[in-house]
């Protein structure tokens, strides 16, 4: 039998009559179920409910909540997101869990707080079956219980977590099937695919279809979920190529709030199937299985690039890194409809000093470019990087080549399920889709000035990183309009992704507190760059400011209403809310009080 929880005092003594009225129901109220209830629950889902038993609770006095981890264990793995994905209730970026329950030691951790449920789901139910996913839902939603949905537990906007709510863990979801002639709803067209289930991560699908001898459009962590990469877009090797993740998608079947398993396709229940595409995970319903289609695997990759610094501590020196910069960020366009792929990563001051192994701080801006090339022959890509490199100024800026290589696809697309160790760190970023528009149409020295005025940093000696993911281009532009779902239209004209690394987090403050003091710099010293250097275009919902003031325009843009039509329709209590979601302003989440009330 589940026993009682031990509940925060303070969200206890915040629960008011009037947020009684207008909050999703918590502990104290009267509509939260006694442990009758949820003990009926459990069985109606066949024993999967899970009490929340904090991983980090063996490294306090007496185990407060039974952690079955070895306290050692939780503090060795902290980083690693393939660790955190296998615990219930964990997810990467602890301070979204208003940091309850850290081990000593890790970021956010503060000596003398004491472990509690905090910011962490009440319940979690390992679901292993639609019906039990189906009765959970359907069960919290009529008694006014949030509900998230934890996949991995890989997002950086904090939607696979929330106080006083109900988990949907989807990881055992884990079907991967292959159908060479899977026949097309509504046509007489079959197509290669892979049947997945929503648990899966993406390493596990690689390996899957590898031994077929094909590949699918997914992430580059393998230890990242499926559902909440496909739902927001989703980018990655093959995207520039073939389309973000959500352009694969024939068919996903959802489970509602209200109970229901919809099958979802381009003939039945269209706008959910539209919605799902590219709006946001966790937002209309679980999503556990989905449609995906395969490609032929590339024959070879091949990889190339160089890395450049200021070549004196000069005021020549600086304009002419600035202006490589520049130059570099404007041949892009070209260079992907060439056939490249990968990154352009900026970097100044002492981010510039630890990554590219500098002896001394250097003014202006250094870089490390690296592309990767599919069918492509190392004569080619030398080519490339050498017509490039040329078109800076050498005697200003050093460049170091490197030497092209060829791999086969699998060698260089192995998944390495240790690789991914940024968990467990505090981290605020802003991201945004730049196209030919922004980068090559407009004057050089205009150019210039974007970069400089985006790599500003909140901490002046810290420096910025600003990395340029290759990943849109003739991919997105070419895929046909019903495949395109509710993704982000600005995908469809884009060639660079954006994401600059420059805000500073208080990473033991209140979390509450460190979020918006680094979220209110961001918005008011770069989101403005953005807003003028591309104001017709948005950003990635995955990769994004969560508290970015633009949100509506910039992860959702002209699809918005549209949206908000079906998030009504689909989940019309509301029992889904992310930060930045759909009908997000509707509602405010306390994460000190764990409220989640009306606006």
């Amino acid at each position: 039998m589940l026993q009682p929880l031990n509940f925060c005092a303070v969200a206890l003594l915040a629960l008011t009559a009037t947020a009684k009225q207008t909050c999703k129901s918590s502990p104290g109220d009267l509509s939260w179920p006694s442990q009758n209830e949820w003990n009926s629950l459990n069985q109606s889902i066949q024993g999967t409910l899970i009490k929340t038993s904090p991983a980090g609770s063996s490294c306090y006095p007496g185990n407060p909540f039974d952690s079955p981890e070895n306290c050692t264990a939780v503090k060795n793995h902290w980083s690693s997101a393939a660790y955190h994905a296998a615990w219930p209730e964990s997810i990467d970026y602890s301070i979204y869990a208003n940091n309850s329950c850290l081990p000593p030691g890790v970021d956010g951790y503060t000596a003398g707080k004491e472990c509690s449920i905090g910011g962490l789901p009440q319940y979690i139910v390992n679901a292993s079956t639609e019906h039990q996913v189906a009765t959970a839902m359907k069960w919290a939603s009529q008694r006014d219980i949030r509900i998230v949905v934890k996949g991995t537990g890989h997002d950086l906007g904090g939607r696979s977590t929330g106080a006083f709510a109900l988990s949907i863990w989807t990881h055992n979801f884990k079907r991967i099937q292959r159908h060479p002639q899977w026949h097309l709803p509504g046509t007489n067209d079959t197509a290669d695919v892979v049947i997945c289930g929503s648990g899966n991560n993406w390493g596990t699908v690689y390996n899957a279809v590898h031994k077929i001898n094909r590949t699918v459009v997914g992430g580059e962590d393998a230890t990242v979920g499926l559902g909440g990469l496909i739902q927001n877009g989703g980018h990655g090797l093959l995207s520039s190529h073939h389309g973000l993740a959500s352009d694969q998608v024939y068919q996903v079947t959802v489970v509602t709030t209200e109970g229901q398993r919809l099958v979802a396709n381009d003939i039945q229940n269209q706008d959910l199937f539209w919605a799902v595409r590219g709006a946001g995970g966790g937002q209309y319903g679980v999503v556990t299985e989905f449609v995906l289609k395969t490609h032929p695997v590339p024959k070879n990759v091949v990889t190339g690039g160089f890395s450049f610094f200021p070549a004196q501590n000069s005021n020549a020196s600086e304009t002419a890194s600035w202006n490589a910069l520049a130059e570099i960020a404007a041949q892009i366009p070209d260079l992907m409809d060439s056939g490249l792929t990968g990154t352009v990563t900026a970097l100044n001051k002492k981010k510039a000093v630890s990554y590219l192994g500098l002896k001394q701080e250097m003014p202006g801006v250094s870089g490390m470019i690296s592309f990767t090339g599919f069918n492509m022959t190392m004569e080619s890509m030398n080519a490339s990087v050498s017509n490039l490199a040329a078109r800076l100024d050498l005697n200003n800026v050093n460049i170091t080549l490197q030497s092209p290589s060829t791999k086969s696809y699998w060698a260089s697309t192995k998944p390495d399920f240790s690789a991914s160790n940024a968990a467990g760190s505090v981290s605020l970023m802003t991201s945004h889709l730049l196209g030919r528009r922004e980068l090559s149409d407009i004057p050089r020295e205009q150019l210039v000035s974007h970069l400089q005025e985006i790599m500003v940093s909140q901490n002046t000696t810290a420096g910025t990183m600003l990395l340029f993911g290759l990943q849109a281009g003739k991919g997105p532009a070419s895929v046909p309009e019903m495949r395109r779902g509710s993704t982000l239209p600005a995908w469809r004209e884009s060639y660079v992704h954006a994401m600059a690394y420059s805000a500073s987090v208080d990473a033991t403050g209140d979390p509450s507190q460190s979020l918006k003091a680094g979220a209110d710099w961001i918005n008011k010293a770069q989101e403005s760059v953005w807003k003028h250097w591309a104001p017709h275009s948005g950003s990635y919902m995955n990769e994004g400011n969560t508290f970015s003031i633009n949100w509506k325009h910039d992860f959702y843009g002209s699809n918005y209403e549209r949206l908000l039509d079906v998030k009504r329709k689909y989940d019309p209590s509301g029992s889904l809310f992310v930060w930045s979601g759909v009908a997000n302003d509707e509602w405010d989440y306390d994460l000190n009080s764990g409220l989640l009330c009306r606006v």
